[in-house]
């Protein structure tokens, strides 16, 4: 959001972040929406997970592996192998290819390795913070064993022998974790995802501000979100007529199409306890207002929200491509190097709308709710940039025809986008 050349915001300096927890307590889940929201930032971030290390170079794993303090030498040197692995990966991303944030996600459950991990970086200049993810919310905590079987360490499993075997891993990390409470270290201890923070030794600047902001507004996600174009995708910015028949016919069709796939994924959902799984955000505009009635009807809950009017075009509104770089030849080749940053006269960019959407990001991360967003094309293309972490090159040139819905549905390791087709409606 706060985007630089480089990629780099030079004041902060390099920071590594070091998640520490047991096993099924989030720690994958929150490296990746955080790295998410980090380059959504504009910062360059990088993730690196011990896991995906494990299973690149070791084989068969020695006995007591996940044990943090193995008695088995073998185990101990492996874990040595792949610690320095990922430390080397580290420095090699700040100093070759000028990242800004690394995160490292990983158990790091012994308070002597800690130290040693943040000695090591900080003779590098690397600012070292220890995001700690403690849960002791039974229910929480069962419904993350369960998503365990769906990780890449369970693929071809059965769901049941992988559940077993994932609380074998767990009982062997209980054995010597050591939780934090060194004082020199800086640290954010996050319960329950994001119920409580507490915060040990931390120097607030700019992007440590934006973490703890972040976690105080994350939890982890079970909906999914929908997204549809508005029902008139081809009049002027500052034109808003009432919905025709065609927009009306249009409505019924994404309510169907919208309402079916939700009913089909959960059993246990009717139309009359729809209106807690569901709600509805749109534009202010009159014609997007009256497309979600349909919605309203059977009292779910819709919320015009003034932060989703689409892109302002400006000066150039209406005017074919051959048109713009004949009356506005320097802004139309800036416009070609980076169509995300650069704004026409009088318009907004795509930077624009991020810096605007900000805080229904948040409102994102917060909500349980199945959310379903009508707008425009271009508001729909940075909301989707940001869950599926799209690039900057690639927002402007997103589609999202009116004949389909884009549903995205959240996962602890990466979040899945399908598109839905509405029945009888016709690409536009």
């Amino acid at each position: 959001m706060y985007s630089t050349d480089s990629g780099r915001l030079y004041h902060a300096g390099s920071i590594c972040i070091v998640l520490v927890g047991k096993p099924a307590r989030g720690k994958t889940n929150l490296s990746i929406s955080l790295c998410r929201y980090l380059r959504w930032l504009g910062v360059k971030t990088k993730l690196f997970h011990m896991a995906d290390y494990r299973r690149e170079n070791v084989g068969a794993l020695p006995k007591n592996f996940f044990n943090p303090k193995p008695q088995d030498e073998e185990a101990f040197k492996v874990r040595k192998f792949l610690s320095g692995l990922v430390a080397d990966d580290v420095t090699k991303f700040f100093n070759n290819e000028n990242g800004q944030i690394a995160i490292y996600d990983a158990v790091n459950g012994i308070s002597s390795e800690r130290i040693e991990l943040k000695e090591n970086l900080e003779k590098q200049n690397i600012r070292v913070i220890f995001i700690e993810s403690l849960i002791d919310n039974k229910i929480l905590l069962d419904r993350n064993i369960a998503d365990a079987a769906s990780s890449p360490d369970y693929i071809g499993w059965e769901g049941k022998k992988a559940v077993e075997d994932y609380k074998q891993r767990i009982e062997m990390v209980n054995s010597n974790y050591e939780e934090m409470f060194e004082e020199n270290l800086t640290y954010i201890k996050f319960i329950n995802f994001g119920e409580r923070l507490i915060i040990n030794n931390s120097q607030y600047d700019f992007l440590i501000s934006r973490m703890v902001f972040f976690l105080i507004n994350s939890k982890i996600k079970s909906g999914s979100i929908y997204f549809a174009r508005c029902s008139n995708n081809k009049l002027k910015f500052k034109s808003d007529p009432p919905i025709d028949d065609k927009g009306k016919n249009y409505a019924n069709k994404l309510f169907n199409t919208v309402i079916n796939d939700i009913k089909s994924n959960n059993n246990e959902i009717n139309e009359k306890n729809l209106k807690d799984k569901l709600i509805v955000w749109t534009s202010t505009r009159l014609r997007t207002n009256q497309l979600v009635q349909v919605f309203r009807d059977i009292d779910i809950s819709t919320f015009p929200r003034p932060e989703l009017t689409q892109k302002n075009p400006g000066d150039v509104e209406g005017l074919t491509e051959d048109e713009i770089k004949s009356k506005f030849q320097y802004d139309y080749e800036r416009h070609q190097l980076d169509p995300y940053h650069h704004r026409y006269p009088r318009a907004e960019s795509y930077h624009d709308l991020a810096v605007r959407f900000e805080p229904l990001i948040m409102e994102i991360e917060r909500l349980d709710n199945d959310i379903l967003i009508v707008a425009d094309e271009t508001v729909i293309r940075i909301l989707y940039g940001y869950l599926m972490a799209s690039s900057g090159t690639d927002i402007p040139y997103l589609e999202f025809p009116q004949s389909e819905i884009v549903k995205i549905t959240c996962n602890a390791y990466a979040n899945k986008a399908t598109r839905i087709k509405i029945d009888g409606i016709e690409s536009s």
